[in-house]
């Protein structure tokens, strides 16, 4: 076989190469993104601990009587950590303001405010409120649909803000439950988590998500406060925290004591939600960020019609093809394997290693489909 194989190469002439070649360079390309980006983290020190510093906690609410009153109080009740919660009620039509009413008279801790009419870009609005009556210079965004909040969650944050920091990332997702819709959902959170994390350790920072991350206050109000980016439907605090993220002034904390995992039913919606708001903040990014990701995205694209072409074109290499193709997977199945160990995120193992795998094509066209109906609405709107 080992001699066939060396004939076959020396039988390789001209425009032979170009497949091989082509193969070649797609299979060195995504190992240094796996190796470089996905699995970095792996390698990076522990976090040290720091002097804790005070934080707000800051939640915009709408019709969320339930989870105000099953989510919130157990986050009011945590004792020995030093942070302030801060509630802005956004116009709801349910009960949420009495029963904010009721736990503000239980707790000192707790803010209350609220928006008296409905508005455009309502959210943004209710965030600026939240970061005005915050009382310490570190906020924390958190979903109320985040339960059971643990004392190791604030304090392992807590200790992580630093006077050279800006910003410290956790991880959020959705807590595990039945459903294709919750898996999906679930993996795409986890795989836009490790390549915002990837693109941090190498020098492209940006982030997908505002929830549970803690960023200065002082950041915000320098850029103007949403401002110019008000009008942005699909994100919110991540494109201002994305003006302002820097590698030397990020920490990321990779652990499941401060990761938050929210109670969701989840339908489809939910997911293509996720998939738009991406593609908007990834729109907003700077030249060099958006290069980096084409890239990511185009050779991953490549590279399994490359490979299928090398083995029917070429197909006396389909040994050293194999090898490669092998130490792609291991590689891929270990270190995906350890991430999500790390991250206490269970049950999307092999499915990620699908989705990861087929998802991209439809990310594609949906890309094409998004941007194309964004640009009728936009003529019909000028109409």
């Amino acid at each position: 076989m080992i001699q066939t194989l060396i004939n076959t190469i020396k039988e390789l002439q001209g425009a032979d190469w170009i497949l091989p070649a082509s193969f070649a360079t797609l299979f060195i390309i995504r190992m240094l993104f796996l190796f470089l980006f996905t699995g970095r983290i792996l390698f990076r020190k522990k976090t040290i601990q720091l002097t804790p510093k005070p934080i707000s906690l800051i939640y915009t609410v709408r019709n969320e009587e339930t989870r105000l009153k099953n989510n919130l109080a157990p986050v009011l009740s945590i004792n020995d950590v030093e942070f302030e919660v801060i509630v802005v009620d956004n116009f709801s039509q349910d009960n949420s303001f009495q029963v904010l009413g009721l736990l503000r008279g239980r707790s000192d801790r707790l803010k209350v405010s609220t928006m008296h009419q409905e508005t455009r870009f309502s959210t943004k609005m209710a965030q600026n409120l939240a970061l005005k009556a915050a009382s310490y210079e570190w906020i924390l965004p958190v979903p109320i649909t985040f339960a059971n909040a643990t004392p190791g969650w604030i304090s392992g944050i807590s200790n992580a803000l630093g006077n050279d920091k800006t910003l410290v990332v956790s991880y959020s997702s959705a807590q595990n439950s039945k459903g294709l819709v919750n898996r999906i959902y679930r993996i795409e959170n986890y795989l836009s988590f490790m390549k915002s994390v990837g693109c941090i350790l190498n020098g492209f920072p940006f982030v997908y998500s505002e929830e549970n991350v803690a960023f200065q206050k002082k950041k915000y109000f320098e850029l103007g406060g949403h401002g110019l980016k008000i009008s942005e439907q699909y994100a919110n605090l991540e494109l201002l925290i994305n003006y302002f993220i820097r590698k030397k002034t990020t920490t990321i904390l990779f652990q499941p004591e401060t990761a938050i995992k929210k109670t969701e039913e989840l339908v489809w919606n939910d997911y293509l939600d996720i998939l738009k708001k991406n593609l908007r903040i990834e729109k907003h990014l700077t030249t060099r960020k958006k290069a980096l990701l084409a890239l990511d995205e185009a050779t991953k694209i490549l590279f399994t019609p490359v490979t299928i072409a090398v083995l029917i074109f070429v197909f006396e290499l389909w040994p050293i093809i194999a090898g490669f193709l092998l130490i792609n997977f291991i590689s891929r199945l270990v270190i995906i394997k350890l991430t999500q160990n790390r991250l206490n995120e269970r049950k999307i193992f092999i499915s990620s290693l699908l989705y990861d795998l087929v998802v991209p094509y439809f990310k594609l066209f949906y890309r094409w489909y998004f941007n194309n109906r964004r640009e009728k609405q936009k003529w019909k709107v000028k109409a």
